[in-house]
């Protein structure tokens, strides 16, 4: 069976699908700072975040991310946050764009609609068979 895991992980890294974990769309991207340092990393997609990405502390700080602020938001249940941002570089589908990252204290990688935007990429969620896809936009 654990063979079978792994046969599935590459034929979805090759097809850049990605998976539902706890029935929430999952993808796999790269995060790289200017050191060029790169991660990959998988990432929630959360349509209800406008922005690009989202990333813990505990994965900021080994990738040499720069610190270009502090940037206050306000949460979908209504609270306001502070968090750092910094500049860094994401890739999706090998795809690669500089853009700020978001840096939370909340142990969860978030991929918000602005950065599939700049990406020229597209969401595909179909949730009654599990397909969670990112594709170029047409």
């Amino acid at each position: 069976m654990e063979a079978q895991k792994i046969q599935a992980l590459i034929i979805l890294k090759k097809n850049m699908l990605g998976t539902f974990n706890n029935d929430q769309p999952v993808i796999e991207i790269e995060v790289k700072g200017i050191t060029g340092i790169s991660k990959k990393i998988n990432a929630l997609v959360d349509s209800g975040f406008n922005g690009y990405i989202q990333i813990p502390f505990v994965e900021a700080f080994p990738l040499g991310l720069v610190l270009a602020g502090v940037e206050a938001s306000t949460l979908a249940d209504g609270s306001n946050s502070s968090h750092l941002v910094c500049k860094g570089q994401v890739c999706v589908e090998g795809k690669c764009v500089d853009t700020t990252i978001d840096i939370h204290h909340a142990n969860i990688v978030l991929l918000g609609t602005k950065l599939l935007k700049e990406l020229k990429k597209t969401f595909v969620l179909d949730a009654s068979i599990g397909k969670v896809e990112i594709i170029d936009s047409k």
